[in-house]
């Protein structure tokens, strides 16, 4: 519950914030819908920062990486050039939540991010198991926690990440993308690698 309050209060401040943020060109806010179209009526972006200079506000679902097995994904564009992400996900045995802030390079439609954050891994009610099926859980908790499945992990996490962005047309606005994190659990001071997928939908 400590957890999820958290979470909800991020969202609210990142929310908050996001609309009172200015970026170039326009002052809409996160919750408008903004487009761009060329002079045939296609919506058209010259690169991601225009993109993400209209589209404010994206949705989407992720697996690995700071989410663990499968989660979602909201992702605030506070400019082009930064972005405020929150994300909650589910694995075997354990829920999570996290936090990050994501610096985007301008290309067009590949574009390269770094990304920072906070996540936090903790046990759910399962009668279905433990938590031993995550390789990461394994390396950063006891073996007396995953038993008694009572545990919150704690990461700090940095890393990078390639994504594919549609400037153009119907679908203007979807994003794949693939990342590589490493995480340090804050307890235990174990360092780990790990890899994302997701797809985001900026509106």
């Amino acid at each position: 519950m400590k957890s999820l309050i958290i979470a909800l209060a991020f969202l609210t401040t990142a929310v908050s914030f996001a609309q009172s943020s200015e970026t170039e060109g326009s002052n809409q806010s996160v919750f408008s819908r903004s487009q761009k179209f060329d002079n045939e009526g296609v919506e058209l972006y010259d690169s991601n920062y225009e993109l993400k200079n209209y589209k404010k506000l994206g949705l989407g679902v992720s697996t690995g990486g700071l989410t663990g097995g499968f989660g979602f994904n909201l992702e605030v564009n506070l400019k082009p050039t930064d972005a405020l992400g929150f994300g909650i996900g589910m694995g075997k045995a354990y829920n999570t939540f996290h936090i990050a802030w994501k610096h985007n390079y301008e290309s067009n439609y590949l574009s390269p991010y770094t990304k920072v954050g906070y996540a936090n891994w903790f046990n759910a009610n399962s009668p279905d198991g433990d938590a031993s099926g995550s390789d990461i859980l394994k390396r950063v908790l006891s073996e007396k926690q995953i038993h008694e499945n009572k545990f919150s992990a704690n990461f700090i996490a940095g890393g990078m990440g390639l994504e594919y962005n549609q400037l153009e047309g119907e679908l203007s606005g979807v994003n794949f993308y693939g990342e590589l994190m490493v995480l340090g659990e804050l307890n235990s001071s174990v360092y780990l690698p790990t890899a994302g997928v997701g797809l985001t939908y900026f509106y």
